[in-house]
């Protein structure tokens, strides 16, 4: 069950990921920021998510992405070189998605998670 449950999050992820990567590819006139932050930070929830169902955690859809990653850094000590700090304020995210410097770091954050967690 957690195998296939983990399965589905992964390839989850890794949509939101390639939906990112492709609004990221158009002219940056064109780019819409929102639309790949978004995007790049749910595939990171979903990549943690994936990570730990993968490895037997259960999941509470309450938990948030600091916790998330905690309880990964339990399992694989790996994670403690992955900072996803500039995820955790959310509350200004409109105006911070705007900026193409946060773009390309929400995207960094996104395929780091991704390689870590063995995509």
């Amino acid at each position: 069950m957690h195998d296939k449950k983990a399965q589905t999050t992964l390839n989850q992820a890794d949509q939101l990921f390639l939906t990112a990567q492709e609004e990221l590819s158009r002219p940056e006139e064109d780019v819409v920021p929102y639309m790949v932050c978004r995007n790049a930070f749910k595939s990171v929830n979903k990549y943690l998510t994936g990570f730990l169902l993968k490895h037997g955690m259960d999941i509470h859809a309450s938990m948030s992405l600091e916790l998330l990653l905690d309880r990964c850094r339990e399992i694989d000590p790996k994670f403690n070189s992955l900072n996803l700090a500039p995820l955790y304020s959310t509350s200004e995210q409109e105006n911070v998605w705007m900026d193409m410097d946060t773009v390309k770091e929400y995207i960094g954050l996104a395929t780091k998670t991704r390689e870590m967690v063995g995509k």
